[in-house]
């Protein structure tokens, strides 16, 4: 027979985190656009994603996310797009993000929905609303930088 029993106190003060945790990601009001031009997959294989561009404050940036890629089935048109949050000065985007997905079990590695988190308090939330595509990070840490990929 089950009972209904109080939390302990530990386990109280872990539920008050979570949720404080998940109140604070809602309440963090979004600061910048993130979008990145839309790309044909030539093949199953995936595609880097790279440059991108940002509106912030009435004023528009190049960027580059360094180590970002989507991948799906051959032809499928990619478009990822996302909201930055917390960024109260643009020079506080440069820098390493690292991903959520970073220690998630291997068979999440990616998804249609990503975020990324630096030590500034500047989050990234990239998405893509296309059925059978994914975005992924290639490693543990994705570099921001303003201004144009060198080819």
């Amino acid at each position: 027979m089950l009972r209904n029993r109080p939390l302990t106190p530990l386990a109280g003060a872990v539920l008050a985190l979570l949720l404080g945790a998940g109140a604070a990601r809602a309440a963090a009001a979004e600061t910048a656009l993130i979008a990145f031009a839309p790309l044909t997959l030539a093949d199953g294989g995936g595609a880097p994603l790279g440059q991108a561009i940002l509106s912030y404050q009435g004023q528009t940036y190049e960027v580059l996310l360094n180590g970002l890629g989507v991948g799906g089935a051959k032809g499928v048109k990619a478009s990822v797009t996302g909201e930055v949050l917390g960024l109260t000065d643009v020079a506080d985007l440069e820098g390493p993000f690292v991903s959520e997905l970073a220690d998630a079990p291997t068979a999440e590695v990616s998804s249609n929905d990503l975020w990324l988190n630096s030590e500034r308090g500047v989050s990234i939330h990239l998405h893509t609303d296309q059925a059978g595509v994914s975005i992924a990070s290639g490693s543990d840490t994705v570099m921001v930088q303003f201004g144009q990929v060198a080819e």
